[in-house]
């Protein structure tokens, strides 16, 4: 189970705590209908008149010294009245005409509830002054019975029941629910795990498998809170339509629910020609990838010449032609996209590009690196480079050369990390380029004293150099005199690897090589910084080589 989900058993619990606690707050709605009474809204050019949750009239008007919040006031306080005398429920309909402004008066015994005028009519509606009295008439009755309904105690207790019988229904529901969930869950967990339980399967796949499992865990979690989500808001309108006061509270909720399917099913059916339009682009765009991406594999594997593409940069190039290929897509695709033309899908848009722009600098500097490093073809995957300057560079195998980074592996077995800026703003050295021609050069300096003939020198690093396993013997081993010290000779042997990645251990080899020859012809290696001459040289004779 995730964590950061709850548990079956704890939702359950907290649907029951909220049933416990909404099934009296029902209860104390029916039997108190006028604790439910909205309050009078605030001051405005329009205002609702509700009894027992039902709309009756809306007032739009100033009449008698009164505005429309005012009068919504007014007509409370004397329903209230007619309510406390227990007056008959039967409404009388009175014209009456005040400042020249013609009205209809409802009157219920002596008590003068309100006046519905000509300027409450909405404008523009054609509704006569007779006809919105006779269905504001209606709209009354009808609230009036359900609140002497909410009276009756027959009538509550019935409701009560039926309430009820419906939380009972919702708490089965609830319960089968979260039991098929908490199934589902072992199910898939068990079908998921049995694979792993095999040694041969290999770890990336059991990796998947416990992310599909947690994924697919959540999935079906939401799943039941959705659905339970939905059971508690239809027990909550059932419940109001139970009861004869918030019977129109009731009704509603319901409508509220059936407005917001209509809405999303008219949304979906709007959206579909645009849906269409966009898995065109998606597809035609697929297709032109995959043509570009068998074109550029072809030429990667030099099965295909283009005179302006090499085969090493045929892959960057691939990724760069499907990423302008999907930018021209999504371009295309973006106006028939569902709510592309709101004002809210606007603004991310730009909020977006704009965290894009500020905050990508470093990025696209690496970007434009890598890209440099690519077309410059300066490495690639397999060489073997140093990168810096001679005792401060990485010395490494590339193992990776990314978008925003390259990757080496050293010879002590650690991976190193370079960002692709870093890597064009230092010198590479490549021993693995030329490898394929010539073979890599390398070379080592030893310093001799100038009573050794340079010729015997030459001659013996040759042959420590054609001695040594892993070079190439052509080109042949080379030396050069690279100065004449005060005290000694610069020697500089070059040589030829055949593989660039043993360089470090032909070189040591290649020393050990140079050590035995100098020192079996009797040639001292050390410089002779002293200011007499021994008398015998100062070499390690052959009998000493073994320790």
């Amino acid at each position: 189970m995730p964590a950061s989900l709850p548990t079956a058993p704890a939702i359950r619990w907290l649907l029951t705590w909220l049933l416990i606690r909404l099934l009296p707050l029902a209860s104390l709605l029916a039997l108190a209908p006028a604790w439910a009474q909205q309050a009078p809204p605030a001051p405005s050019a329009e205002a609702t008149l509700e009894v027992a949750h039902q709309a009756v009239a809306t007032f739009r008007s100033s009449f008698n010294g009164a505005d429309a919040a005012g009068r919504v006031a007014r007509a409370q306080l004397r329903l209230d009245e007619a309510r406390n005398r227990e007056l008959p429920p039967n409404i009388e309909l009175v014209p009456v005409v005040l400042d020249k402004q013609r009205g209809v008066a409802f009157r219920q015994g002596d008590v003068l509830l309100f006046t519905l005028t000509e300027a409450d009519l909405e404008a523009g509606s054609g509704e006569t002054l007779d006809r919105a009295a006779q269905a504001t008439l209606a709209r009354l009755g009808q609230a009036l019975q359900a609140e002497a309904q909410q009276r009756q105690w027959p009538v509550v207790l019935r409701a009560l029941g039926v309430a009820l019988l419906e939380t009972l229904l919702l708490a089965a529901l609830l319960w089968g629910l979260w039991r098929m969930a908490q199934l589902a869950e072992d199910t898939l967990t068990h079908k998921l795990e049995a694979p792993s339980a095999d040694s041969s399967q290999p770890a990336p796949a059991s990796t998947f498998m416990q992310y599909a499992q947690s994924l697919l865990s959540r999935l079906v979690q939401l799943a039941a809170l959705f659905v339970s989500a939905a059971l508690v808001y239809f027990w909550v309108t059932s419940v109001l339509l139970a009861f004869p006061g918030t019977r129109a509270l009731g009704e509603r909720l319901g409508g509220l629910f059936l407005d917001t399917v209509f809405t999303l099913g008219e949304g979906m059916l709007r959206a579909i020609p645009g849906l269409v339009v966009v898995a065109v682009i998606i597809l035609l765009a697929q297709a032109v990838v995959e043509a570009s991406n068998a074109l550029f594999r072809a030429v990667a594997r030099r099965r295909v010449t283009v005179s302006f593409l090499h085969p090493e940069t045929a892959a960057a190039t691939r990724r760069l032609v499907a990423l302008a290929i999907w930018a021209l897509a999504l371009v295309a695709a973006y106006p028939y996209l569902p709510g592309s033309s709101s004002e809210v899908f606007k603004g991310v848009s730009v909020l977006v590009g704009a965290m894009v722009t500020l905050g990508s600098s470093g990025v696209v500097n690496q970007l434009m690196s890598g890209l440099v490093l690519v077309y410059s073809r300066a490495l690639r995957v397999g060489d073997h480079v140093v990168i810096g300057k001679d005792g401060e560079g990485a010395e490494g195998v590339v193992q990776e050369v990314g978008t925003l980074a390259t990757k080496l592996k050293t010879m002590r077995n650690e991976e190193i990390t370079i960002p692709n800026a870093v890597l064009v703003g230092n010198p590479i050295r490549n021993y693995s380029r030329l490898a394929d021609t010539q073979g890599t050069m390398m070379s080592t300096k030893v310093t001799i004293g100038y009573d050794a003939p340079w010729r015997q020198v030459h001659n013996l690093l040759t042959g420590a150099a054609q001695a040594t396993p892993g070079l190439r013997p052509a080109p042949v081993p080379f030396v050069l005199q690279r100065a004449l010290g005060d005290f000694y000779v610069e020697y500089e042997l070059y040589v030829y690897l055949d593989k660039p990645l043993e360089r470090l251990y032909r070189l040591s080899e290649l020393h050990q090589n140079i050590q035995d020859a100098f020192n079996a012809a009797g040639v001292q290696i050390m410089s002779p910084h002293f200011y007499e001459q021994p008398a015998q040289p100062v070499v390690v004779p052959p009998a000493r080589w073994g320790g």
